[in-house]
């Protein structure tokens, strides 16, 4: 049984600590940048970074890629068509915005389903990892099978992020892309940044964010600050807040609206936004506290953001695993120059860097090492206590 129910989260209206605990700030840095497979670790806390560690050979100018995290990038953009008058409830269905599914039962499933993860439509036992292989991922997305009532059963999955893309598209009028980057790419003044298209050119939605490891601390401070920036709410504060509240509970997690919530305490929460193979973003926001941790990124920006497979383009007909087995050979070490990359391969993987915080096909609570990260960022906060 869900032990948090539908009850709200309340934070007590207190100010955040002026002071970290020094010995698990020292611990956690140790623990990351021990990895060579880390590429970034910051801290900010009070709007100040406090830490930030880079591996061998890179600087704070290099990108990162979000891989998972940049689910949380579109799905605040509901939160901001909702400051702007452009929606009015979450609750519509999404045949509203999706002519294609009109007089299908799937046009039941309504906004709040996809950014609750409870949209009814079927998941491989890879999350549907198989979209980012296909030729056009909102076409693949577009053709996934109902098998559950809409609103009943918590799922990750990638589709459902996948499918937020057309409907912010249809409430703007604009493509996602350029949504992103007008209400909140640019308000954070994030004027570097890789914005990945499928084969198709269609906007990705579900992963494939590259920005340097400082301007996902700007996102997180989003998070912290109830969506304002300078003076400005960009993002609408009950929906920012709606996202936050446990309401569904996963396998080693909780999870809001495209956010996940490790660890809760009557004073304070750890948000979790999770990208494969090691990316994390954490904001506890009544600490006023955002950390980030990268994996060393090989792309090379000058071959542009649009996925390209090269060869594998004529193996797409093979088993979803023989392809990212084959994917992960291609890749490489993780000690390959990306300059030396002609460009035949084109895609936002950090797969060929074998990184410790990272158990596949295992739960948050399964992986020791994520576990121990998470206990370490948690206790920041907390000058009384030390880790183990």
């Amino acid at each position: 049984m869900f032990r948090f129910g539908l009850t709200l989260f309340i934070a007590f209206n207190i100010f955040s600590s002026e002071k970290l605990n020094e010995n698990v700030l020292n611990e956690l840095n140790t623990m990351i940048m021990s990895d060579p497979a880390t590429q970034a670790l910051i801290v900010s806390h009070n709007g100040k970074i406090v830490l930030e560690q880079y591996g061998k050979g890179y600087s704070e100018t290099d990108f990162v890629t979000s891989q998972s995290i940049a689910k949380a990038f579109y799905a605040v953009l509901f939160g901001v068509a909702i400051e702007k008058g452009l929606l009015n409830n979450l609750d519509e269905p999404i045949s509203n915005y999706l002519p294609e599914w009109k007089n299908d039962k799937r046009g039941e499933i309504t906004i709040r389903n996809l950014l609750e993860m409870k949209s009814g439509l079927y998941r491989s036992e890879s999350w549907n990892e198989e979209m980012f292989l296909s030729r056009n991922n909102l076409d693949f997305a577009l053709n996934v099978e109902l098998v559950n009532r809409p609103g009943e059963i918590f799922e990750y999955n990638n589709v459902n992020t996948a499918l937020l893309g057309p409907v912010i598209d249809q409430i703007f009028d604009a493509s996602p892309h350029e949504v992103l980057k007008k209400e909140i790419l640019g308000p954070l003044e994030i004027t570097e940044y890789g914005l990945w298209k499928d084969h198709a050119l269609n906007d990705v939605t579900f992963h494939g964010i590259d920005l340097t490891p400082r301007d996902f601390v700007k996102f997180g401070q989003l998070y912290a600050q109830k969506g304002t920036w300078e003076g400005q709410q960009l993002i609408n504060k009950s929906f920012l807040e709606q996202s936050m509240q446990p309401i569904s509970e996963g396998p080693g997690e909780i999870y809001g609206m495209h956010t996940s919530i490790r660890k809760i305490t009557n004073e304070k929460r750890l948000l979790v936004k999770e990208g494969f193979n090691g990316q994390y973003l954490f904001v506890i926001p009544e600490e006023n506290l955002v950390a980030v941790k990268f994996t060393k990124y090989l792309h090379n920006r000058e071959n542009g953001h649009v996925i390209s497979l090269g060869p594998l383009d004529y193996l797409l007909w093979l088993p979803f695993s023989w392809l990212k087995a084959i994917g992960e050979a291609f890749a490489g070490d993780g000690e390959s120059d990306p300059e030396q990359n002609d460009g035949s391969i084109n895609m936002p993987a950090t797969m060929s860097v074998k990184d410790r915080f990272n158990c596949p096909n295992t739960t948050p609570d399964e992986c020791p090492p994520v576990q121990k990260m998470q206990d370490l960022v948690f206790g920041l906060t907390d000058l009384n206590s030390s880790q183990e």
